[in-house]
């Protein structure tokens, strides 16, 4: 395949140790750690925050690897210095030190150091994996890691369930740090090609991907989708947990099968991706996520069960789909140096992230004791932030659709139509990602008759290619 061959099937088993960690560290495990250590809702919002608001400080990734001695060597230190602080928390809990200050900090140290690695790594990777190869490998990486992710996150679900919560939280806690740990190990067994670092240090430049048009609409995007995303995603599970009273059972169930269906996924758009473009892709999955909002709007404690047991299965049509392409997307929209693409990326991001989180945050304060009657029902006040980030999602496609980007037309050639005889080019666009481009501008004078030039000659040649069949035909016909 390549000469990286074995860096590519290191970094799957890295993500699948990444993935067993990170799992404990979202959503309701998260939040119960956070509760024991007596974390305020407040302390709650910002951590699962911080390492999006961290990846601002991307900008600085050359310099720190230019001051440890390579990329290799700075992705290597700062992975050990962020993943081996989770090593403090079983010690923490066995010594029973519960201060909420004490997990805020392991977490913004973990999101500040962790930041440097994921730069780092996203422009190595770019330049070990094929491009026409990304869309499958980082299909199957992604398979293992959600492999991995899902059957740690049905042993923390069963530690949690313990009589006493301290054992189970110990024990949840020491399989974080091993697994932290392992995957920073394995980061050491990788490959990558060698570059002089210092004099790429002096070629970064912030400003350069701002000056690219096209990079320049992706950024747009980039910035509206993680502030559509930010601006609701602590409140779904906030209206589970808080509002609902969902059992944990029940969502570590729904979790699952979340995750058994994206192993297949991943697979399936990871050739997809290869075959018609990740721009479609993600224009597909981003479009699938917005029913998701309007989903726990609809929602109340009589129909949750069903709603989360659709939400789990159209979620994951959606994110595996998201998760896959929008990578793949950066990867091909990237240039040399790509440090300077992939930091201003990670800055818009997190610039979105703290303006959704404070502006979500307040809207939050205001309706969380709010009663909404509406023709007779009753809608929780936190509802409302739903139905403003379906707006939301949906305004981050069109927005998608200015970027320029390397894709194959999705097309449904007709050859059930009653006309498919007479027109055998025929073809149809397909809806589901054609629907959100903008109208093109009129042609030039010199554009049509380009375009009539090739129609003639693509008209010509099929003339001879149905010619040449219809003597085959004969010849058949004739034995």
């Amino acid at each position: 395949m390549t000469k990286y061959n074995k860096t590519m099937i290191i970094s799957i088993a890295e993500a699948a140790s990444y993935n067993a960690f990170y799992i404990a560290t979202q959503g309701f495990i998260f939040t119960t750690l956070a509760l024991y250590f007596n974390a305020s809702p407040l302390y709650i919002s910002i951590m699962t925050s911080f390492p999006i608001i961290a990846q601002m400080f991307q900008i600085f990734t050359p310099k720190v690897n230019n001051l440890i001695g390579s990329r290799k060597k700075g992705m290597i230190v700062n992975a050990f210095i962020s993943r081996c602080l989770f090593a403090i928390l079983p010690i923490l809990i066995l010594l029973d030190v519960r201060s909420n200050n004490a997990l805020l900090l392991i977490i913004l140290l973990f999101s500040f150091f962790g930041t440097f690695v994921g730069n780092t790594w996203t422009a190595l990777m770019r330049e070990v994996v094929p491009f026409d190869l990304r869309g499958k490998y980082f299909g199957i990486r992604n398979i293992f890691s959600s492999i991995a992710g899902m059957v740690m996150l049905f042993l923390y679900t069963k530690l949690l369930g313990f009589p006493n919560l301290k054992n189970g939280l110990l024990l949840v806690t020491i399989f974080m740090a091993f697994f932290a740990i392992l995957s920073a190990f394995l980061l050491t067994k990788h490959d990558f090609p060698q570059k002089n670092d210092e004099e790429e240090i002096f070629q970064i430049n912030i400003t350069q991907p701002f000056k690219d048009k096209n990079f320049r609409n992706y950024l747009r995007f980039i910035f509206f989708w993680n502030f559509a995303i930010e601006f609701s995603r602590p409140y779904f599970s906030y209206f589970e947990v808080a509002v609902l009273n969902v059992d944990y059972n029940y969502l570590a169930t729904m979790s699952i099968l979340n995750s058994i269906i994206s192993i297949f996924l991943y697979l399936f758009y990871g050739v997809l991706a290869d075959a018609f473009g990740s721009k479609n892709v993600l224009t597909l999955g981003i479009f699938l996520s917005t029913f998701s909002p309007l989903m726990y709007f609809l929602m109340g404690s009589h129909n949750y069960r069903s709603i989360l047991f659709l939400n789990a299965i159209l979620s994951a049509f959606a994110w595996s789909a998201i998760n896959l392409s929008i990578f793949n997307l950066l990867l091909e929209l990237t240039k040399e140096p790509s440090e300077n693409y992939i930091a201003a990326n990670s800055l818009m991001g997190g610039i979105a992230a703290i303006s959704a989180s404070l502006i979500g945050g307040s809207i939050a304060n205001v309706l969380k004791d709010t009663q909404i009657n509406f023709l007779g029902d009753t809608y929780h006040g936190i509802q409302i932030i739903f139905i403003i980030g379906f707006v939301l999602r949906i305004i981050s496609v069109t927005i998608l659709s200015e970027v320029e980007a390397i894709q194959k037309p999705m097309r449904y050639k007709g050859v059930f139509s009653a006309e498919a005889g007479l027109s055998r080019r025929r073809e149809t666009d397909m809806p589901s990602v054609e629907f959100f481009q903008k109208s093109k501008p009129p042609l030039k004078s010199t554009q049509v008759d380009k375009i009539s030039e090739t129609e003639e000659d693509s008209s010509k040649e099929n003339q001879k290619q149905e010619e040449a069949a219809s003597n085959d035909a004969e010849t058949l016909s004739e034995e």
